[in-house]
């Protein structure tokens, strides 16, 4: 039996090339695209409309947010005064945060008897007005010293049990929401101010 020849052998091989075996596909970077820079200019104008911007903002933001009327159980609406926040007649007046006024139980002396709400905003410039326990000032009435005021930490306003001005820059006495009693609660509405004046005494309400 003949050999048969074989077909490759004639074809000449490739040799292969050290040089090419040893390299490595190195990955190229791709440069990413440029970005505008912001020029010192725009960086000055952008801050500059920012600030005038938030100027009014801060200026009217928290007059806004004092006199907008809130929903029920909130200022500037109607607040239901549970029994145990009435002060007893002739005793300090007692602090309700979230109506912004003081409840005043008056006694005949001082005007009533008979229950009053006072707005403790200043009608001078708007500062909270605290009750001072402890603040001697003479009676309007009598001359005599007497201790117990309401009295403006801004500009020294000084008010009377039931409001009534009687010392101070202030152009009025403070102001007085209304008060109604249903069903046996005292709902004050928030909402519903009169300006203050000498006869703020007579405003009360009765239980």
């Amino acid at each position: 039996m003949t050999d048969e020849p074989d077909p490759q052998a004639d074809v000449p091989q490739a040799t292969p090339d050290p040089a090419r075996a040893l390299a490595v596909d190195t990955p190229v970077a791709t440069p990413l695209p440029k970005r505008e820079l912001v020029t010192r200019r725009i960086f000055i104008l952008g801050g500059f409309w920012t600030a005038m911007a938030l100027i009014p903002v801060g200026l009217l933001g928290s007059s806004l947010d004092f006199m907008w009327p809130r929903g029920g159980g909130g200022f500037g609406g109607p607040i239901n005064v549970t029994p145990d926040r009435i002060p007893e007649e002739g005793a300090d007046p007692l602090n309700i945060v979230e109506g912004r006024f003081w409840m005043v139980h008056l006694t005949q002396e001082q005007g009533g008897p008979g229950l009053l709400a006072l707005w403790w905003k200043c009608p001078h410039l708007g500062c909270t007005v605290p009750w001072k326990d402890t603040f001697v000032w003479p009676d309007p009435t009598t001359g005599a010293p007497k201790k117990g005021w309401f009295r403006c930490p801004c500009h020294g306003s000084t008010y009377t049990d039931a409001g009534v001005l009687v010392f101070g820059p202030a152009p009025r006495s403070l102001d007085t929401m209304s008060m109604t009693i249903q069903n046996g609660r005292i709902i004050v509405d928030t909402g519903d101010t009169t300006r203050g004046g000498p006869d703020n005494a007579e405003r009360v309400t009765r239980i």
